[in-house]
């Protein structure tokens, strides 16, 4: 499910799934194809990938049916349209909280190649695009999703405002995604995801989000979290996108060892990373 297909799936509320990829080994792809995804996720915020084997791993999924959505290091519009041009289908936007912020990333997801005050008296609704310059708009940027990182008290606040904000075809934001690291330190919860307290605030914003006809989900970036992507599923969430390779391996070789360990009497290994993305 690539381009306008994927869109306009999240549009329409259908559910999408897919994961967090770290590893470029081109086996990795192979396997990846097996999980029937309908995305990828790439987070160039806080994983360290190569910008050319980035932009090859983005074509590479387009090319199976697979869209590559990519995390950009901030708020940026020129990041977002850098992205674009790497391969990206999707771009996510870390750490939202300012509208002025949004109307600059749907300017540059969903207006490009326009720039500078055209486009800012367009998307302020100061001037309107002539029939041809709208229709050109539309066709050449109907690839294009916008995917927002909703993850302080600020965002929550602003965040049907956000919703509101048309582009040249449509909404101009496409779905919301929950960072629940970033989230539940911002509301002074750190990393306590299956607290009451926390469940209550993902769900509901997955809630208000869905309630408002916008797609909405959460990446659960750390290990052993099925039961939090489990609460946000159950919420409505249809954005599913579940932890990553390296993750799945490190809590699946831990519990293959230990059964191992445990046949041979020797302790087990109950150490778990606490990293979280």
């Amino acid at each position: 499910m690539v381009g306008q297909a994927f869109r306009d799936a999240l549009r329409s509320g259908k559910n999408v799934y897919g994961t967090m990829i770290t590893s470029a080994s081109p086996k990795m792809f192979d396997v990846t194809l097996s999980l029937n995804l309908d995305y990828v996720f790439f987070c160039d915020e806080h994983v360290s990938y190569n910008p050319d084997t980035l932009s090859w791993m983005c074509r590479a999924y387009k090319a199976a049916g697979i869209t590559p959505i990519v995390r950009i290091l901030e708020p940026s519009p020129f990041l977002a349209t850098k992205a674009l041009d790497a391969g990206a289908g999707a771009i996510l936007v870390p750490y939202i909280e300012k509208i002025e912020d949004v109307y600059e990333l749907i300017g540059a997801v969903k207006y490009r190649p326009l720039k500078g005050e055209k486009l800012k008296r367009i998307l302020y609704g100061k001037e309107k695009p002539t029939p041809e310059l709208e229709t050109y708009l539309k066709n050449h940027n109907k690839n294009h999703t916008l995917l927002l990182n909703i993850e302080s008290p600020a965002g929550v606040a602003n965040m049907e405002e956000f919703f509101k904000i048309q582009s040249v075809d449509g909404p101009g934001v496409d779905g919301i995604v929950l960072g629940p690291h970033d989230l539940s330190t911002s509301y002074n919860m750190p990393e306590k995801y299956l607290s009451k307290e926390f469940l209550e605030l993902s769900c509901g914003i997955i809630q208000k989000a869905r309630a408002c006809g916008v797609a909405a989900g959460g990446h659960n970036g750390s290990r052993g979290t099925l039961d939090l992507q489990s609460a946000w599923a159950k919420a409505g969430a249809n954005i599913i996108m579940h932890s990553s390779d390296m993750f799945h391996f490190a809590d699946k070789m831990q519990d293959d060892l230990n059964r191992l360990r445990e046949i041979k009497g020797d302790k087990l290994n109950t150490e778990r990373s606490t990293e979280s993305i």
